[in-house]
């Protein structure tokens, strides 16, 4: 790793922008679906040692090509949201195999683009507790590193159709939450929003006409875009993205992932004033009894409080969300067509198999027609995984005809 060389280089790329003009048209988005940010989950270390492993890059490239994608475009959808995990690339560092993997995110997005979509590619960093080139690390000690990252790869996506083609640089910044939500003097400063301007001058001076599209801190959701003021970009040719899975113990119920007690309990319905008494008492108890065979102990309280807080939620808590991006995007003068829902989805699978499918669908209807409403595009999480949008256990990742109806899809065949 060489951050003086990284500074140099965000030197350079920011006088190269200085001497071009930004567009300021950005793609007319509607109907979006994220694709998988991998097939096999390794870590980047083991991504490095395995021979192959990253070619090409990534691993979802070897089961969806320009058949797949042009299958989902005759479904309904526009475009994609291509994830592309920054880790390895971070690993490697400046060289021949970076740039190969950027090569090959460039490649990606010409099939996308051959197949009739819209593409965001997106640096998809993700949390990765037990090693270096997480989120955390990103916009932390990496950050020196990542920002001639994010400048390499809009130099190379520099050049495709700016009307079909855009670039997010980082994924849900996990940093600012404590900031956001303490309202005392003792309160840490927020350091998103600067670093946010300084990665946006990087990938503008490196792509001057690619449209891109930029999130708030605290995982991308609402409280961060809320907090940005846009007019420190001065930037027409941004798309201004937020994330929702509100209410998150419904979306994220059994995930291993989340923390205690969300993690054991199961089967919650949707909307929350669908949870009855009874039903509630039986999810506690079920899950009492998963974290007691987990953990050698059961916190009965905890799960009691945990389900009892999903219970007090409002039922359009999830449509909510869009109307809140909505109003900031108003109160700045940003019409709707650039704000995008960039991601939504549900669990419907747990390690004793697939759960809660109905609600999952309405929960995604009603994200989707609350976007909707607004004027807003949005893309759904995910092809595959536990939020799959595809049909279980189908190799060639055809689209569940339940899950095109709850959204809005007209073109996915029964």
């Amino acid at each position: 790793m060489q951050p003086a060389r990284g500074g140099l280089a965000l030197a350079a790329l920011m006088l190269l922008g200085a001497q071009h003009p930004v567009a300021a048209e950005t793609p007319d988005l509607a109907r979006g679906l994220n694709l998988e940010i991998w097939v096999e989950w390794l870590a980047v270390d083991d991504m490095l040692s395995r021979e192959g492993f990253l070619t090409p890059y990534p691993d979802w490239r070897r089961f969806v090509g320009k058949e797949e994608l042009e299958r989902y475009r005759a479904d309904g959808f526009d475009f994609l949201r291509m994830p592309f995990d920054p880790g390895p690339m971070l690993a490697l560092g400046p060289g021949a195999d970076q740039d190969a993997l950027i090569a090959d995110i460039r490649s990606a997005a010409e099939i996308g683009l051959e197949a009739g979509l819209t593409v965001i590619v997106d640096l998809h960093s993700i949390p990765r507790p037990d090693e270096v080139w997480g989120t955390d690390d990103v916009v932390g000690r990496l950050w020196p590193d990542y920002l001639p990252l994010v400048g390499r790869v809009a130099a190379a996506l520099d050049g495709l159709p700016p009307d079909r083609t855009l670039f997010e640089p980082l994924n849900e910044p996990t940093l600012d939450c404590e900031a956001m939500w303490d309202d005392s003097p003792e309160a840490p400063p927020e350091r998103w929003p600067d670093m946010l301007v300084e990665m946006h001058a990087v990938a503008r001076a490196a792509a001057p006409d690619l449209p891109l599209v930029l999130s708030g801190a605290c995982w991308g959701g609402i409280y961060g875009l809320e907090r940005i003021d846009p007019g420190r970009i001065e930037d027409d040719n941004v798309v201004w993205s937020y994330h929702s899975y509100d209410p998150f113990p419904f979306t994220h119920q059994s995930a291993n992932w989340t923390g205690s007690p969300l993690k054991y309990i199961s089967r919650l319905p949707y909307p929350p004033s669908a949870l009855d008494n009874v039903t509630a008492m039986e999810r506690a108890a079920a899950a009492a009894l998963r974290m007691q065979a987990a953990e050698g102990s059961a916190d009965p309280a905890a799960i009691a409080a945990e389900i009892a807080a999903y219970r007090a939620m409002p039922d359009d808590s999830g449509p909510a969300v869009s109307a809140r991006a909505a109003a900031w995007a108003a109160q700045h003068g940003i019409p709707a067509r650039r704000l995008i829902l960039g991601e939504f989805g549900a669990i419907h699978t747990d390690p004793e198999g697939r759960f809660a499918g109905d609600d999952a669908l309405r929960y995604i209807a009603d994200q989707r027609t609350g976007a909707e409403r607004h004027g807003i595009a949005w893309a759904v999480w995910s092809l595959t995984g536990e939020m799959a949008v595809t049909l279980p256990d189908d190799p060639r990742r055809v689209m569940d005809p339940a899950a095109c109806a709850a959204l809005g899809l007209a073109g996915c065949a029964p």
